[in-house]
């Protein structure tokens, strides 16, 4: 019987704790970037980022991302916006992902005022690179060629970068 109960808390614990496993929703896009509290991935769309009262409206237009009509960034690739809250403050950052054949990458962006300031930027390449993982503070970019995982976390106003191999950050 203890057995019984400690499957069902595990597939519980799993189920509610979506971020490192692919949705339906995932799968049926392709995406990159596993774990966002919401995203839009393709060619064209938009996104509501709720900010406390506000909400910010991010359109994405063929690797050009803008956020309330200002132009944010411009990428290369396939792309993806998102939000998390990584600074647990109960305001989520946005993130802007790209993809193309040799690199991933993803910076982390914050509203200061009416300003968007980027806090992080995280990326890695190679023929193992394949997507970023998010779960609570941290992001996670595995090299399934050689398994080194690379972890960034927010810790103390910034992201700190961490390898499995003790190699510098990609």
């Amino acid at each position: 019987m203890k057995r019984v109960a400690l499957i069902l808390a595990l597939l519980t614990a799993c189920i509610l704790l979506r971020a490192q496993t692919r949705s339906y929703a995932d799968n049926a896009t392709s995406t990159f970037v596993v774990g966002l509290q919401s995203y839009f991935f393709g060619d064209n769309g938009t996104l509501g980022v709720t900010l406390g009262v506000r909400t910010a409206s991010v359109r994405l237009e063929e690797g050009h991302v803008w956020v309330d009509g200002v132009l944010l960034e411009e990428g290369e690739g396939q792309t993806l916006v998102g939000s998390h809250d990584f600074t647990g403050d109960n305001q989520p950052e946005l993130v802007v992902a790209h993809r193309t054949a040799e690199r991933i990458s993803a910076k982390i962006y914050r509203l200061s005022g009416k300003d968007w300031q980027c806090i992080g930027h995280v990326g890695a390449g190679g023929e193992g690179v394949r997507d970023i993982r998010v779960f609570r503070q941290a992001l996670t970019i595995r090299n399934y060629s050689n398994d080194v995982l690379y972890t960034w976390t927010w810790r103390g106003g910034r992201f700190d970068f961490k390898s499995s191999d003790g190699s510098p950050e990609p």
